[in-house]
C-alpha cells in the first residue's frame, strides 16, 4: 500500500481527459481509486472516505488539472508536517479559469481522522465537515494557500456551469455567510453579490462569445427563484428552472422587482 490514494471524483466534466494526464507522471506512486456519477454529494464524500485505506489521500475533482510541479509540492509540504500528529488537512489553492482567481483548494487529508468524522447532509458538507474537526481540536494547515495555485480549476460546459452557480446561490441563501470569499466578487447582500456576478459574467460574455457565461447567469438565477434547501449539491440530471435564452431577462426582471430603478440602463457594468 502506497502513502497516497487519489479520488478521482467524475461526473462527466469536459476536462477529464487532462485531469488524468496531469497525474501520469507520478502515477506509480499513487494510488488511484476512481468514484463516477455518485449522487448527491454527501454520499460520494462518505463513499470517498470509506474506499480509501492509505494514510493520506487527496480528492481530485475531474475538474481540476495539476501543474507540472505539483506533485513536489505535495511531497514538500507533507514531508514539512507528516510528523505532527494533530492536523486534518492541507490546502493549496487552485486558478479557477472561469472566473480567473484563485479559489479554494486542493486537500492532502489525513485518513485515520477524517474516518472518525462522516460527512454530514448539509448545504456545504466539506464547510460544516471542517467546523467539526476544529470544534475536536484538529488543524487545518493552510500556510500554502498564500503561494500560488497549484492547478487549474476547469469549470465548462451547459451542465456544469448552470449548477455550479446554482449550487452557489444555494448554499448561500442556506448559510447566509460567505464560505469561500473567493466564490463571489464583492457585495454584502445577495443583491449585491449577483450583481456583481452578473456583470462579470456578462462582460467576459461579450469579450469571448462563451456562452458558458450566460449558463451561470442561468444558474445564478435558479439558485436564487428556487426553494433553499440545506442539502449538498447533485449533477444528476435535472430539469433547468432557467433557460439559458432566458438568463438575461430573468435576471433583470429580479432585479428591478428588488429594488426598480428610475434608469434601467445603469444595470450595465
Amino acid at each position: 500500500m502506497k502513502d497516497f490514494t487519489f479520488v478521482l471524483i467524475s461526473c462527466g466534466e469536459l476536462a477529464e481527459e487532462k485531469c488524468l494526464k496531469a497525474i501520469q507522471p507520478f502515477r506509480d506512486e499513487i494510488e488511484l481509486i476512481e468514484i463516477r456519477n455518485v449522487f448527491p454529494q454527501i454520499k460520494m464524500l462518505n463513499q470517498m472516505v470509506e474506499s480509501v485505506q492509505s494514510p493520506y489521500f487527496i480528492p481530485l475533482d475531474a475538474d481540476i488539472c495539476l501543474y507540472e510541479d505539483a506533485w513536489d509540492r505535495i511531497m514538500n509540504a507533507w514531508r514539512k508536517h507528516w510528523r505532527n500528529p494533530n492536523w486534518h488537512s492541507i490546502l493549496f489553492s487552485l486558478w479557477d479559469t472561469l472566473t480567473e482567481r484563485k479559489i479554494l483548494a486542493l486537500k492532502i487529508l489525513r485518513t485515520e481522522i477524517i474516518k472518525q468524522f462522516p460527512f454530514q447532509e448539509s448545504a456545504t458538507p466539506d464547510v460544516e465537515h471542517f467546523q467539526r474537526l476544529t470544534k475536536a481540536g484538529f488543524t487545518c494547515i493552510q500556510d500554502y494557500l498564500r503561494l500560488r495555485p497549484i492547478g487549474d480549476h476547469v469549470v465548462a460546459g451547459k451542465q456544469f456551469c448552470y449548477f455550479k452557480y446554482r449550487d452557489v446561490y444555494q448554499t448561500y441563501r442556506a448559510h447566509n455567510f460567505d464560505w469561500d470569499s473567493a466564490v463571489f466578487m464583492g457585495g454584502d447582500t445577495l443583491r449585491e453579490k449577483a450583481k456583481n456576478h452578473f456583470d462579470f459574467f456578462l462582460y467576459k460574455l461579450t469579450m469571448t462569445k462563451n456562452s458558458d457565461y450566460l449558463n451561470c447567469i442561468a444558474g445564478m438565477m435558479d439558485g436564487i427563484l428556487s426553494e433553499a434547501k440545506n442539502q449538498s449539491k447533485t449533477l444528476e440530471k435535472q430539469e433547468y428552472l432557467v433557460e439559458t435564452k432566458d438568463a438575461m431577462d430573468t435576471f433583470f426582471k429580479w432585479y428591478l422587482e428588488e429594488e426598480p430603478l428610475k434608469h434601467p440602463e445603469a444595470l450595465l457594468f
